[in-house]
């Protein structure tokens, strides 16, 4: 990583612990310092091979407080829709009721009802972070019964980016989520990609399109966030191994360790 990515990473670092970021303002104003600071990485893939495999049979268990999770809030789930038009549906339900905060201080437990009991149609203040945000669509999908994990994209550096992997029971295949900007992103035959579909086509310099963004409502930043988010995280991509959380996991902040390899397909 070259040096003047890592003094302003350092220097961002330093700006969210002076100060918490508690209005939409704000947040607009720190994101348009990040993107005009903002210096590109070389793209180097880290090997996945040494991570463990994925309990596949595990891996979308509902955690039994989460069974009626989705419809606890009203999220909308219609049996004559497939997963891909649920899933897009719920996504863009949280991006309505629930603000999301790179830089944000709440740090909450890897607990889909805790995250929306403490976000779900607060103010802007309780604003929650990528890996809230990842997690809190992963078990409401899982609750609905479309199979979903929440996945860490990492850069060599340390930077670090949450998105959401759906298989698509229709389609017999993977799609990939970004719940915090409300988008997914298609090749340039149109295909709705998987995690490592976009990775592929990033790291190839492929075209990519970036569908239903939204940053606040609004399309800002929308170039910054493929290069920052998206491009320079494609380096190291990984999930958790189980989603059988047991209770002091669910309570604990940052308690599931992202340490195993993505399934590109399932054995179900």
């Amino acid at each position: 990583m070259n040096l003047l990515f890592r003094i302003s990473r350092a220097k961002t670092r330093l700006y969210c612990r002076k100060k918490l970021i508690s209005s939409k303002e704000e947040y607009t104003s720190f994101l348009k310092k990040c993107a005009d600071d903002y210096k590109p990485q070389v793209l180097t893939v880290v090997d996945n091979t040494v991570k463990c495999k994925a309990k596949q049979s595990e891996l979308f268990c509902v955690i039994p407080e989460h069974s009626n999770l989705g419809r606890k809030y009203g999220f909308p789930y219609s049996d004559e829709l497939t997963d891909k038009e649920n899933a897009f549906a719920i996504m863009n339900y949280l991006t309505k009721h629930t603000y999301y905060c790179g830089a944000t201080r709440n740090i909450l437990p890897d607990d889909g009802m805790e995250i929306l009991r403490y976000s779900f149609n607060q103010p802007f203040k309780k604003a929650i972070n990528c890996r809230a945000k990842a997690i809190a669509l992963t078990d409401i999908l899982n609750s609905y019964g479309i199979n979903s994990l929440p996945v860490c994209c990492m850069s060599n550096g340390g930077g670090s980016h949450f998105l959401v992997n759906i298989w698509l029971k229709e389609e017999n295949r993977f799609i990939v989520l970004d719940p915090s900007f409300n988008c997914y992103f298609s090749n340039d035959r149109g295909r709705n990609m998987s995690v490592y579909e976009l990775s592929e086509c990033v790291l190839n310099n492929r075209s990519v399109t970036v569908n239903g963004y939204s940053f606040l409502g609004t399309e800002e930043f929308k170039d910054y966030y493929f290069d920052a988010f998206i491009r320079d995280l494609m380096a190291n991509i990984s999930t958790w191994e189980t989603n059988k959380r047991c209770r002091k996991e669910l309570s604990k902040v940052c308690g599931v360790v992202f340490d195993t390899r993505v399934p590109k397909t399932l054995a179900l």
